[in-house]
């Protein structure tokens, strides 16, 4: 049984290190997109980010199957959180990290380009967003934060800080999505019109017979990578040796018009999205700590705390400590029941003990006491 214990504690430190990896990990994968990293330190932070999903989406799968064994699923999927363990596994493989690693294993296939475009979608962007809420299963390493050691304290910070991350998730991913069905106005439409009207202008000097101001527009737009004329390149920004290190199947996208090809850079686009990837993380980290660090010392002090005093002055006859009541909130509902047991409950309990000791013999004698001195004076 202790080894079963030990192994159980093992396999949850294990998750949670995993969680903080992967934290660390989509943190990086952006950070990686805008400082343009290789494409082999890229790949190998895909590669990672495929495997902690995977691990994730098992974690997921054994919880799941020996809560339907003990008769606990209700309790596992709506009390223990077992729809953030779904949301920030199944999705995160299924979409993203799961067809990216496919692209990986399978570089040149078809499902490179489908890696590729789905990458760039604003909409698979904001999935990735998910794994951030692996967080909310390793508040429990915050217990030993000032005030916050009351189980209830825990749970209602652990409550309302799953509340306002998933809520701050779900807005974001909803809003990607609409934003795609509607068409708004977005910086990857304002960044394809730059692209189009750019080549429509590129190929009419090339039909003009003026190649040389074709290729000067080209150098002049960084998203222009490399131009083909009926399957030869007339234009290449860069050497074959840096598209191979910096570029992946999808860092570009490929537009034909009539018979020229343009190869264009599409890590713009992502960079874009990364920016605001990053930034929702950021926000997502603050929120947390300031409700560890913030609202769960004021909730034990203001909620938890004068409880905590009033039971154990009801329960322990020689505590009489009082409620210390601010000021500022001396009308919540529990520093008036406080009041009343700073103001009745103790003067009460201190008559009470006193009483008792006063009915209390003071002395109890018996004739046994007074034996020794009898045989002194013998």
């Amino acid at each position: 049984m202790q080894e079963k214990s030990k192994f159980s504690g093992f396999l949850e430190t294990f998750i949670i290190a995993a969680i903080v990896l992967v934290l660390v990990e989509t943190f990086l994968e952006d950070f990686s997109i805008i400082s343009l990293w290789p494409w082999n330190a890229r790949r190998i932070l895909l590669i990672f980010g495929f495997v902690f999903d995977f691990i994730f989406v098992v974690e997921f799968l054994v919880r799941f199957y020996i809560a339907i064994v003990r008769r606990q699923l209700k309790d596992y999927i709506l009390y223990r959180r077992g729809w953030v363990d779904f949301l920030s596994s199944f999705p995160l493989l299924i979409l993203n990290s799961g067809p990216t690693f496919l692209s990986i294993v399978l570089a040149g296939s078809s499902v490179l380009s489908m890696g590729g475009i789905l990458n760039i979608l604003k909409v698979v962007k904001a999935i990735r967003i998910a794994r951030i809420l692996r967080l909310l299963r390793v508040l429990k390493i915050f217990k030993q934060i000032k005030h916050a050691d009351s189980e209830m304290a825990q749970r209602h910070v652990a409550k309302i800080t799953t509340v306002c991350i998933t809520s701050f998730v779900f807005v974001i991913f909803f809003f990607s999505v609409f934003s795609n069905l509607l068409r708004l106005p977005s910086i990857e439409q304002d960044l394809s019109k730059k692209s189009d009207a750019l080549i429509e202008m590129i190929v009419t000097n090339f039909r003009q017979g003026d190649p040389e101001t074709s290729v000067e527009i080209a150098k002049m737009e960084t998203d222009i990578l490399l131009i083909k004329q009926s399957g030869k390149t007339v234009y290449s920004a860069l050497s074959n040796d840096e598209y191979s290190r910096y570029f992946s199947a999808s860092d570009y996208r490929y537009v034909e018009k009539d018979d020229y090809g343009f190869f264009l850079d599409s890590r713009s686009i992502q960079r874009h999205l990364s920016k605001d990837n990053i930034i929702y993380f950021l926000v997502i980290i603050i929120l947390v700590i300031v409700f560890l660090v913030y609202y769960s010392p004021h909730f034990a002090i203001t909620v938890t705390d004068p409880i905590l005093i009033m039971k154990k002055g009801m329960e322990d006859p020689a505590y009489n400590l009082e409620v210390k009541i601010p000021e500022a909130y001396r009308k919540d509902d529990i520093f008036l029941l406080a009041g009343r047991f700073n103001e009745v409950f103790l003067p009460l309990k201190d008559r009470s003990q006193t009483a008792e000791s006063k009915s209390a013999p003071l002395v109890e004698l018996k004739i046994d006491d007074f034996k020794d001195i009898f045989e002194e004076n013998t």
